[in-house]
């Protein structure tokens, strides 16, 4: 159970290749469409607002009914273009619409090449809790391009950035990639872009090749997520998912201080600090709350992972620790 992967600096023919077959429906949204709209310009499309509020049962829906009106049936081939919310709603779309239908990602940012186009969870919101409705539907080809990460804003560069700092502690080999190389990374430096991309690749297909289901291994990459989407819901979404995902990191190395080595201790703070991610204001309380919600957890506990490489496992704490650790966190910002 695996995804074809094609790797290009420009795959540009490829793609609009892809979308001029008849069977062919994209599924993008509008900042892609005003950038590299021309590559799917001749095919039938559903173009969503771009961000987090359109990963939604009312988007997934239009979605559908475009396919519908598009003549669509059980042969018709879904492509996702863009990032990690059209990957997402178009995987969905695609595992749900006449129970399932093939469909290919192309992924257009720095997060979704190196985490989100990997591993087949597709999935939308259900009134800001993040998704809770979803299916496994892997993806029959995944076309990797790094020439589309050079128009991404600042804001989107750390979004991804923030997914492979999450990943560096989870996997020794691109923990020895980025160590020295952060800084690199964070100026855009081709030559390390490349190979993070490549590397965090080669580790998640490892994982869901080991745990589709995410019922053992592949809950590692949960790592920072627990807290971080947490303080995504709650904060309306105002900075992007690997933001959240970098305070999720420091946030959960905190709450977690006593059970982690000293060095990925230091090693977290100093690499998501190097990130410049700015921690909003929050309530502890409601923060917990949300991480309650969360649909990783079990028997009425809050499931965050303790990073340790490829020993990271899973700690189940109480809604009165996560709040004690939020509270104790909060006061040492």
């Amino acid at each position: 159970m695996d995804s074809k992967i094609v790797t290009s600096f420009d795959l540009s023919e490829k793609i609009s290749a892809l979308t001029r077959d008849k069977s062919a429906f994209v599924i993008s949204d509008s900042n892609v469409a005003i950038t590299y709209g021309s590559l799917f310009s001749d095919a039938a499309h559903y173009i969503i607002p771009a961000g987090e509020d359109s990963k939604t049962l009312e988007y997934y829906g239009k979605a559908a009914r475009a396919m519908l009106e598009a003549g669509c049936n059980r042969s018709s081939t879904v492509i996702a273009v863009g990032g990690g919310v059209v990957g997402d709603l178009a995987g969905f779309t695609a595992a749900t619409y006449m129970r399932g239908v093939r469909w290919i990602n192309v992924p257009t940012t720095l997060l979704s090449q190196v985490d989100s186009s990997v591993g087949g969870k597709t999935a939308v919101d259900l009134k800001d809790y993040k998704n809770i409705l979803g299916a496994f539907h892997m993806p029959a080809e995944v076309y990797i391009s790094t020439h589309f990460l050079y128009t991404l804003p600042e804001r989107e560069w750390i979004c991804g950035v923030g997914e492979i700092v999450k990943t560096a502690f989870l996997s020794k080999k691109v923990h020895a990639l980025l160590d020295g190389s952060l800084d690199n990374l964070l100026d855009r430096d081709d030559s390390v872009v490349s190979e993070c991309v490549k590397e965090c690749i080669a580790y998640k297909r490892d994982v869901v090749s080991r745990d589709f289901y995410e019922s053992g291994p592949r809950k590692a990459l949960n790592l920072g997520h627990t807290v971080g989407h947490a303080l995504e819901k709650v904060d309306n979404h105002k900075s992007s998912h690997g933001e959240y995902v970098l305070m999720g990191l420091k946030a959960e190395a905190f709450i977690l201080r006593d059970r982690l080595s000293p060095r990925m201790f230091d090693e977290i703070n100093a690499w998501t600090d190097r990130c410049r991610v700015t921690v909003p204001d929050f309530d502890p309380e409601n923060v917990a709350k949300a991480c309650m919600k969360d649909k990783k957890n079990g028997g009425g506990r809050i499931s965050v992972m303790l990073a340790d490489y490829e020993n990271t496992r899973e700690i189940k704490l109480s809604y009165e620790e996560m709040v004690r650790g939020l509270m104790l966190w909060k006061l040492s910002l």
